[in-house]
């Protein structure tokens, strides 16, 4: 989550969150690619970490098993790319969903989520949200199995303030180049106009041991609280129409204002983050905008038992990653 309102142009540069271009399942190759431990490491500074976790009562489910995750890596911060998907596959997560994530732009000139990627997971699927510095920004998907189907849908956002703001942002996130006066001068000017940036939602198909599930991942706006609930309202119908028997949908939803959003989902579906009525604070940034800091989810139908929900505090990004233990029923 980033609730930087637009103030400087490099500061709203990380902000860029999902819209939906859509694009293919890609397979992850076994070659080295930019980005990879030591080049990673060479940018952020960071190194792998023990992470510590939060973790809320254990409950045991008959079913197949599944670990998953979901984790906003913060492209802003150039981010140990390495050293986040190895925090996962320690954990045991088998998929996730990641938010924040740059393709070839300057801040980040390589692809993220390809790097994510690493063994063990074998397969992701990447969706732009929007243009940014050169390249792209959005969000994707990293799967230790094939992936069978993948698409994306874009959510009401970019033109909830008009067309023309819409184009303009989109035309200075394309432009943005913070050695290029210029165009962060452009950009600060747009910004001042109070744009919404583009959303979406991606589902992708696996399957494990014959069980089929249908995996979602999504960022919600930010911006405003009306917006994001008939994005939430989008989801759950999304949800409801799939013939798909398991169903889980993970992501940074920016529930920033009362935990009560997320109600819209309780009726049908069971919440990781507020399970039991605890609530795990994962955006740890400062933001005097936000209510309340527990703004990432895994959200599953109600035939798939949540054994149990773990935070992992870390300082690999200003979001702590969740992972939930499932059992398919």
């Amino acid at each position: 989550m980033k609730k930087m309102k637009f103030l400087s142009v490099f500061m709203i540069s990380a902000m860029l969150l999902g819209g939906c271009a859509q694009s293919e399942p890609q397979t992850k190759e076994p070659d080295q690619t930019p980005g990879s431990t030591e080049e990673t490491e060479a940018v952020s500074g960071s190194e792998t970490e023990e992470a510590r976790t939060t973790e809320t009562p254990d409950v045991t489910g008959d079913g197949v098993s599944l670990t998953v995750g979901t984790f906003n890596i913060d492209a802003k911060s150039q981010p140990d790319i390495a050293a986040q998907s190895k925090l996962m596959a320690d954990n045991n997560v088998e998929i996730l969903g990641i938010q924040e994530v740059d393709n070839n732009t300057i801040r980040n000139n390589y692809n993220m989520a390809e790097t994510f990627a690493s063994e063990p997971y074998t397969d992701y699927f990447y969706t732009n949200a929007i243009g940014f510095q050169g390249g792209e920004y959005g969000i994707a998907t990293i799967s230790q199995f094939e992936i069978k189907e993948s698409d994306s849908t874009e959510l009401f956002s970019a033109e909830f303030k008009g067309k023309e703001l819409a184009d303009e942002l989109k035309e200075a996130y394309m432009n943005n180049n913070p050695e290029d006066q210029a165009t962060v001068d452009a950009l600060d000017a747009v910004s001042e106009k109070g744009p919404i940036e583009p959303r979406c939602f991606q589902r992708v198909l696996i399957e494990k041991e014959g069980k089929q599930i249908a995996f979602y991942n999504t960022h919600l706006s930010w911006e405003d609280q009306t917006l994001r609930a008939q994005q939430m309202e989008t989801l759950v119908k999304a949800l409801d129409e799939d013939s798909c028997e398991y169903k889980i949908i993970v992501g940074d939803f920016n529930v920033d204002q009362a935990t009560e959003e997320f109600d819209i989902f309780t009726e049908n579906y069971s919440i990781s983050n507020g399970k039991d009525g605890e609530w795990l604070d994962t955006y740890t940034g400062e933001d005097d905008f936000m209510k309340v800091f527990s703004v990432d989810n895994v959200i599953v139908s109600n035939n798939i038992t949540i054994n149990s929900v773990r935070m992992l505090d870390n300082t690999l990004s200003d979001h702590n990653p969740m992972v939930v233990e499932l059992s398919l029923n």
